[in-house]
């Protein structure tokens, strides 16, 4: 093997450029942290892959300024249709579910391909390099940081000296298997399959969710970008091999006599089988090791929840790595990200095996609720604005919440508690909050009489905080108190809120590193 002399050094060395990948790069970049990111592969994926965006995701793209872009080279799906035996049974208008909850009231539909061009587009137009073709071989660390050794695009083998090192590699990820990590959980002993398509319809011809449902199982149609552009999502329930290499061809028309609704296929763009795991790593962070994403943590594809989760997990992680590289947070923070991640991990892969399970028809019992029930329940969907104000937050990850962590001092006004990702709500000027809450820092957000505000006396903290005051208060969301605090982390979940604002100044003075560690290690 050819060696190189060119050893290189940085902050973060993060492995792998998916969408996990990207974002801890894009959020690191945020916080002026220096980052290399290693990805085997030539370039960004040219398959479609993960499917949905989900609003908290558009929420931080939205800080990234890539949103829009993200919108209108996508889908927004505006209704779900529910078939069974060749006839509509339920129908459910999307396009208002989130609505005065999020910016983004809606589940985007925008193939992985394009989500991750996004994000490498907004690293090289930020003077942000990736390095394609290049395999990690070892890493191991110190007292001082990390050691990564990798072979470069030219097959020299290299080597980084750096304070951490993030796997965002997959779910085969190299650095959760030389870590020795668990990789509990289970794999669903059918085989399914996933399609893009174009095709011609009568029925399925709209900016429109299809779920078909079978005895033994579903076949869903999301509309992608473009004219007749779907992506196909179904089961094999009866085959026999599941190693077997079956082709669209072997299995478009039970596809068609499955679902009864007329639809010819006019032009095949991808087509996979594949196995449903439901996995979680024994942990997710070792000393000055992390790991994000499917390395961390996989899905049944029901909700669209996937690669969501791992674009928060970056989110979370890069500015704990960041604060704590400036020596300014003491070690617990960083340790959060474990604890709130798995723990978010967890109830994820709960939710998303129930669902899964109803959807999927392999448990009788689920099976029979769902051909019976599930009609009825997506009716009680459309008829109820307190049943969609549940499941909104639930399916786009507003709703994460981190009520027990280090980081939280439990608390509450109205209808908002510690913990919670701050709410949406427009101001009488037309300006949502968040967008006043972009920078990447911590926030004290100041509602009611500016002469009762006594924020003044956090404008010396460490780390330092942004003062924000509103002299407009939202009954809606916080009743009638006025003249309260909320204090955010740099990630816009709330840390504290009340009347008290010596409460934040004991909470910045707990998370703050009392021996500032020059080396970084805060191990």
């Amino acid at each position: 093997m050819n060696h190189s002399n060119d050893d290189l050094k940085t902050q973060v060395v993060i492995v792998g450029a998916g969408p996990t990948g990207l974002s801890m790069a894009a959020q690191l970049m945020r916080y002026g942290v220096d980052f290399i990111l290693l990805e085997k592969n030539p370039s960004t994926t040219i398959f479609s892959k993960a499917l949905v965006v989900q609003a908290r995701t558009l929420e931080i793209f939205q800080e990234l300024g890539i949103a829009n872009k993200a919108i209108r080279e996508g889908r927004m799906t505006t209704a779900m249709n529910l078939f069974y035996k060749g006839k509509q049974r339920a129908a459910v208008n999307l396009s208002g579910l989130g609505k005065g909850l999020s910016a983004f009231p809606f589940a985007l539909s925008l193939e992985q391909s394009k989500t991750e061009k996004l994000l490498v587009d907004y690293l090289i137009e930020n003077g942000k390099q990736i390095k394609w073709r290049c395999t990690v071989s070892h890493f191991e660390q110190n007292n001082n940081g990390v050691i990564v050794l990798f072979k470069n695009e030219n097959e020299q083998e290299q080597k980084i000296e750096a304070n951490f090192l993030v796997g965002c590699d997959g779910a085969s990820s190299f650095v959760r298997h030389q870590l020795n990590l668990l990789f509990e959980g289970t794999t669903e002993p059918k085989l399914f399959y996933v399609a893009d398509v174009i095709l011609n319809s009568p029925v399925i011809n709209k900016d429109e969710l299809f779920m078909y449902m079978i005895k033994k199982g579903f076949v869903l149609f999301f509309p992608m970008e473009g004219t007749g552009h779907y992506r196909i999502v179904g089961i094999l329930p009866d085959a026999k091999d599941k190693d077997a290499d079956f082709t669209f061809e072997e299995i478009e028309q039970t596809i068609k006599q499955k679902i009864i609704t007329p639809v010819e296929f006019e032009k095949l763009q991808w087509f996979s089988t594949y196995k449903v795991h439901s996995r979680k790593a024994s942990t997710f962070m070792e000393n000055r090791y992390f790991i994000a994403g499917d390395a961390a943590h996989i899905h049944t594809p029901a909700g669209g929840q996937g690669m969501n989760t791992g674009i928060q997990d970056a989110y979370n992680l890069a500015w704990k790595i960041a604060y704590s590289l400036k020596n300014e947070v003491n070690v617990e923070v960083l340790r959060t990200y474990n604890s709130e991640r798995m723990g978010n991990a967890k109830h994820l892969l709960q939710t998303t095996d129930r669902m899964f399970d109803l959807m999927s028809g392999i448990n009788p019992f689920w099976s029979f609720l769902r051909l019976n029930f599930f009609p009825m329940l997506l009716g009680l969907i459309t008829k109820s604005k307190l049943v969609q104000k549940q499941i909104f937050p639930l399916l786009s990850q507003i709703g994460i919440a981190y009520p027990d962590s280090y980081l939280t001092l439990r608390s509450v006004i109205g209808k908002v508690k510690a913990g919670d990702r701050m709410p949406y709500f427009v101001f009488s000027n037309g300006e949502d909050i968040f967008s006043y809450l972009s920078d990447p820092a911590f926030k004290l957000l100041f509602f009611g009489n500016e002469k009762e505000n006594k924020n003044n006396e956090l404008h010396n903290t460490r780390p330092k905080i942004k003062l924000i005051a509103f002299t407009e208060t939202p009954k809606h969301i916080f009743g009638n108190a006025t003249n309260f605090y909320i204090l955010l982390r740099p990630d816009n979940h709330i840390s504290y809120i009340g009347k008290n604002v010596n409460k934040c100044k004991e909470f910045m003075d707990k998370i703050t590193l009392t021996e500032p560690n020059s080396k970084n290690g805060n191990r």
